[in-house]
């Protein structure tokens, strides 16, 4: 669809590139094994990111990232003046008449990379230190053997012209389009492949048969920008491919505000730092924009971004209740602690009852042995018979002190249960209530995550 522009709306496609070498490589003192290009050519305008193998076994994979993007340049731009010269565009847009150029084209870069790499290989022979370094496949690189796997590497590229973006892909990478709304997608089908750190290659005995493509035809799907980055941009952001496309916004807006040129000369720094803090891999950005198209969703740009940031911490949050829950161990530490916080309450009631009885007890007993006994020849008769009968005495002590002494007894074996009890409850405490504070808290966090969430996506709509 042509979104929100016209078909006078001529659109003013701006090119960026940039490559760092990656964190670890810079600590292991190795060569960037990334590459990245970016061509233009009258109204042609053509890039390319492509990321060498760090498989020791493919030792010279900078090499063949280097010649992967100059080959793909090269044929791109070809392959851009034949269909022109011959009028091929609408066979680019027919279902049953592409398939048979893309293949032209794939098997053309494959067989000229690969012979490129043989001649690299026959003019600089592998060094003793090198056949060493590629342990595994030492031997068969020197019998000759596929000896173009020392060179592996995946590639990203694109062509753009005033009528088609053309995309094609070997191994992994992302490649994400914004249509004429602002919308990013990744229209280059994913190789299933392509998984962890595996991925296919340019160096496979099938490459031409593993490499994606698609074409847009801009007339009837305008773009705004394009921006292919390798693996490392990506696996930067393990939590979600969303967020790899809200960087890829924030550069396009970084674009917008400073210039093409002026972004692009930040961007080093910029791809060096998410190399620090994310992937610690080599990582390659580039692309073309459409500055002034793509500044009218600016604004939009930001609220996607937040909501990607929301469902990120959404998702991470998730993912720590989920931790706390699995395996039951807070559920078997919540029944523990219930289970103890009851009888810890009846041993202490049990306890605390029996010393207070203890104590009234005794208190009756001091009282009664420091109460005066009258003599009671002085007495009246009837009193005299009363106390008679009362048996008011220090004998009448005797079972009181007994009874004492047996609860006494009652009350040191309950003190002893409620001190097991109490040490018992305080390892469970210890181990359960911070964990229950933990998780309320994460249950807390996503209610108001939720919440928030809940309200950004009632906005969007």
């Amino acid at each position: 669809m042509l979104g929100i522009f016209k078909k006078a709306d001529v659109p003013q496609y701006e090119l960026f590139c940039s490559s760092v070498r990656g964190y670890s490589h810079i600590r292991k003192d190795t060569p960037c094994e990334d590459f990245g290009v970016k061509k233009s050519i009258d109204s042609i305008k053509i890039f390319a990111v492509a990321d060498g193998h760090g498989d020791p076994n493919c030792l010279r994979s900078s090499i063949g990232s280097e010649y992967a993007c100059r080959i793909a340049c090269e044929s791109l731009e070809n392959f851009a003046r034949n269909v022109a010269e011959n009028g091929f565009e609408s066979k680019l847009f027919d279902r049953l008449e592409c398939p048979a150029l893309m293949d032209r084209l794939v098997r053309s870069i494959i067989a000229k990379w690969t012979n490129e790499v043989d001649a690299e290989l026959n003019e600089n022979p592998l060094t003793d230190e090198e056949y060493a370094t590629a342990s595994r496949l030492g031997d068969e690189f020197r019998r000759g053997i596929r000896t173009e796997r020392m060179y592996g590497t995946t590639l990203i590229a694109g062509l753009l012209t005033e009528k088609y973006l053309l995309l094609l892909q070997q191994g992994d990478g992302r490649c994400v389009v914004f249509d004429s709304e602002g919308k990013a997608s990744q229209p280059i089908p994913w190789d299933d492949r392509c998984v962890g750190t595996a991925t296919t290659s340019l160096c496979d005995p099938d490459a031409a048969g593993s490499v994606r493509t698609y074409v847009f035809n801009l007339e009837e799907n305008p773009v705004i920008a394009c921006v292919a980055g390798t693996d490392g941009v990506e696996d930067s952001f393990p939590t979600s491919m969303e967020k790899t496309h809200a960087y890829y916004r924030n550069i396009l807006k970084e674009a917008c505000e400073l210039g093409v040129e002026a972004m692009e000369q930040s961007l080093a720094a910029d791809l060096s730092e998410l190399s620090r803090q994310g992937s610690a891999d080599d990582v390659t950005v580039s692309g073309f924009v459409d500055v002034k198209r793509t500044r009218k969703f600016l604004e939009e740009f930001d609220r996607a971004n937040e909501l990607v940031n929301i469902r990120d911490e959404l998702a991470l949050v998730n993912s720590r209740i989920k931790s706390m829950e699995s395996g039951g161990m807070l559920e078997h530490l919540a029944k523990s602690y219930d289970g103890l916080a009851l009888s810890y309450r009846t041993s202490e009631e049990k306890y605390r009852m029996l010393e207070e009885k203890c104590r009234e007890l005794q208190e009756k007993i001091e009282a009664h042995e420091q109460a005066e006994v009258p003599d009671q020849d002085k007495l009246p008769s009837d009193i005299r018979e009363l106390l008679s009968k009362l048996r008011f005495t220090k004998d009448m002590l005797a079972p009181a002190k007994r009874d004492l002494e047996k609860l006494t007894a009652e009350r040191d074996e309950a003190k002893n249960i409620y001190d097991e009890a109490s040490v018992q409850m305080k390892t469970v405490e210890e181990r359960y209530l911070p964990r229950k504070e933990k998780y309320e808290d994460l249950l807390r966090q996503k209610n108001e995550i939720t919440d928030k969430l809940s309200e950004l996506e009632s906005k969007a709509d």
